[in-house]
């Protein structure tokens, strides 16, 4: 203490040291003396080192697995059309006929508003373009939106996708 009284400067260097390093930190406390016990990865004691995936990996469980539009035409169908059949008119019916209509002709108050002011109209299923196109073709489009149709892919679950793949098929009389 008698330092510091001999040299008032040097408190203030002190004192501004110390605040700058406060400063600075990212962490929640004004001062942590111990900081690789906040930021380390959770790990008990004698547990073995956790590696990370590795990169590109396939998740088991949760997120479905990105298909690009070129390799969609291979994915199959997985419901069966028998029982795929119901549940998908009833997404068809709440997702898809406000703008396809509830035949999926294309003609609905949203497709008339679409021409009204010079954007694409949605599809008639039964266009030849949307004839040709594979069922996991038709999958990707629902997934992830083509055009002016957004992204159903956050929004529904793959069951009811496929299912309204078959409700498509039906309207297109295959």
């Amino acid at each position: 203490m008698t330092i510091l009284r001999a040299r008032p400067g040097l408190l203030a260097v002190l004192l501004a040291i110390v605040a700058v390093s406060t400063a600075c930190q990212p962490g929640p406390y004004p001062l942590d003396v111990l900081t690789e016990m906040h930021y380390q990865q959770s790990q008990r004691i004698l547990e073995p080192d956790r590696l990370l995936p590795p990169p590109e990996s396939v998740p088991v469980t949760g997120r479905r697995v990105a298909v690009p539009f070129d390799q969609a035409s291979t994915l199959t169908n997985p419901v069966p059309r028998a029982q795929g059949l119901e549940r998908g008119q009833q997404v068809f019916a709440v997702n898809c006929a406000p703008c396809h209509g509830r035949n999926g002709d294309g003609q609905s108050v949203v497709a008339e508003h679409f021409k009204a002011r010079g954007f694409v109209p949605p599809v008639d299923f039964r266009a030849q373009r949307a004839q040709s196109r594979a069922d996991g073709e038709l999958y990707w489009a629902i997934v992830n939106g083509v055009g002016n149709m957004p992204p159903f892919g956050d929004l529904l679950q793959d069951d009811d996708i496929w299912s309204v793949v078959h409700v498509v098929r039906e309207v297109q009389g295959r």
